[in-house]
């Protein structure tokens, strides 16, 4: 919110009517291994400290070279167009969520994935 993005306050207004929850993080010896000599993002560090101090099944991200990571740790991930692909599958969100979903994210994930996701929409 310091820097005024708009998610920030998206997200700020989930926390407060306790649709999202805030955990501080623990160390983690395994995280810190697998993050030794690379050069993550405070985002991609937290979210593996919190993964592996959670049940958490799955992490949710797009970043290339996160994603390399998550697979040399074994580690499960969905992209978010896929996530937002397979909630519609399931009936959890309507078409008009799908949409409205996919265009939000659409300027920060490849045009690859939200073609691809477009194209279920389609089937």
């Amino acid at each position: 919110m310091e820097r005024a993005h708009d998610d920030a306050y998206k997200i700020d207004g989930l926390i407060k009517e306790g649709k999202l929850k805030v955990e501080n993080i623990k160390n983690n010896k395994l995280v810190e291994n697998m993050l030794e000599n690379r050069t993550f993002g405070v985002g991609e560090c937290s979210t593996l400290y919190l993964f592996h101090n959670s049940d958490a099944k799955v992490i949710v991200t797009d970043d290339r070279a996160f994603l390399n990571l998550l697979d040399k740790n074994n580690i499960s991930y969905i992209i978010p167009t896929d996530l937002i692909v397979r909630l519609y599958e399931l009936k959890v969100i309507t078409k008009d969520e799908f949409i409205n979903f996919l265009d939000a994210i659409k300027v920060y994930v490849s045009g690859q994935n939200y073609d691809a996701a477009r194209r279920n929409l389609e089937v």
